[in-house]
């Protein structure tokens, strides 16, 4: 059965029948999944990490959990992203990295933030 947990930042969060659940300094709950793990990074945020994932921290100290067989970037504003395998990603005149699933384009906008442009149906 299904439990909920509030952390100090009044945040219900559902944990699911054999989940884990973690609380970081930022007062945020996570839920871990079976023989999954989590870290905190030095921001005070607790990831949790799926089993077979990574993880990286950037400096910002965040830290982002790597799929199977993707990578990661780190943008010049400091902050990672996962990169799953068969993306790609770009980083903006703003120093961010954003992840580009495949057949997907990225726009710029005036301040420089690349933003992922609408599916065409």
């Amino acid at each position: 059965m299904d439990t909920y947990r509030t952390g100090r930042d009044k945040k219900r969060i559902k944990i699911p029948e054999g989940y884990a659940s973690r609380e970081g300094r930022d007062g945020h709950v996570v839920a871990i999944p079976p023989g999954g793990t989590s870290r905190e990074g030095r921001d005070g945020r607790v990831v949790a990490i799926k089993k077979g994932y990574t993880s990286r921290e950037g400096r910002d100290g965040r830290v982002v959990a790597i799929p199977p067989g993707g990578t990661s970037r780190e943008g010049r504003d400091g902050r990672v992203v996962a990169i799953p395998k068969g993306y790609t990603s770009r980083e903006g005149r703003d120093g961010r990295v954003i992840a580009i699933p495949p057949g997907r384009t990225a726009t710029e906008s005036k301040t420089g933030r690349l933003k992922l442009l609408p599916k065409l149906k």
